[in-house]
């Protein structure tokens, strides 16, 4: 019998590590989104990219810590804001980047803060919405940029508070929004739900801990960005950020709207698996709303 009880307490002993194991990963890997991720290389050689006249920028953000980035200048006199998304600095939109550059857009591709060689720390909510709109008047002071024809561009997290920021900066004349949670807590859920509470909770508290800012949620707001144009973008075996998130924000959004589910698409993976119309539905979205 007592070898029967010892066995027993072995075994759950060994279920509450094993259990404690897998919440604590749930914790890190959701805290690794307010850590910073340190600058790439190549960020810090933009010459290095092949992109004519593309060059390292620092500029403040309204008197906040310095944010950086790299600059390509306009040769149509519209220009857009790259924003990138967790676990990543400027270098993640290096393709959005070249295609936007090469069609003749001045492209601001921002590390946000506490990201890349950005100062701040990150909270995926009101300092990443000032950082925008510091990009947006940084671009709107440049004399080759008409200030009536700037635009952005966000990934995952980045189109999260791009959407913000184009709620509340109406200067931001059109946005592509790719792989945009439409709500982060519900996403962070979804993403963390394969063992059920043991990993949820613990993603919970550490996006809470780290200061998540849980106002203002896409698919709440993203309406008021009309009459401006969106174009909003998810792939079909997204798992991350599941396709009907991108349904749901196309729903709420008011028009001019658009909507492209890319086949065979996961998380952000539009370029590898749909090179040319990719690159054709975004740079032509972006002639359309701010050339014409």
């Amino acid at each position: 019998m007592k070898i029967a009880i010892y066995i027993a307490i072995a075994i759950l002993a060994l279920g509450l590590l094993f259990g404690l194991r897998i919440a604590a990963k749930s914790f890190r890997d959701e805290r690794a989104d307010y850590v910073r991720t340190p600058p790439k290389t190549i960020s810090l050689h933009p010459e290095r990219t092949g992109i004519a006249g593309l060059g390292e920028i620092s500029f403040p953000a309204a008197g906040k810590p310095r944010l950086a980035g790299w600059y390509a200048p306009s040769r149509n006199h519209a220009a857009i804001v790259l924003v990138h998304g967790t676990g990543a600095d400027r270098s993640s939109l290096l393709s959005e980047t070249r295609f936007l550059a090469e069609a003749g857009f001045g492209v601001l591709a921002l590390d946000l803060p506490g990201q890349g060689a950005s100062e701040g720390k990150s909270r995926w909510g009101g300092p990443e919405r000032q950082a925008i709109s510091a990009a947006v008047d940084w671009l709107s002071a440049r004399e080759e940029v008409d200030p009536q024809r700037i635009g952005g561009f966000g990934l995952s997290m980045g189109a999260y508070v791009l959407t913000q920021a184009a709620v509340l900066d109406r200067r931001l004349r059109a946005v592509v929004l790719a792989s945009s949670p439409t709500d982060v807590v519900e996403q962070n859920w979804l993403a963390t739900d394969e063992w059920g509470l043991l990993t949820q909770v613990p993603c919970y508290l550490a996006l809470r801990l780290y200061g998540q800012s849980l106002d203002m949620l896409p698919k709440d707001v993203i309406g008021a960005i009309a009459p401006r144009a969106v174009l909003i973008l998810g792939g079909d075996l997204d798992t991350l950020v599941p396709q009907f998130m991108a349904r749901q924000l196309y729903a709420a959004a008011g028009s001019p709207k658009d909507l492209w589910i890319v086949p065979g698409a996961h998380h952000g993976d539009y370029e590898r698996v749909a090179p040319q119309e990719y690159r054709s539905r975004v740079t032509e979205f972006f002639q359309h709303t701010l050339l014409n």
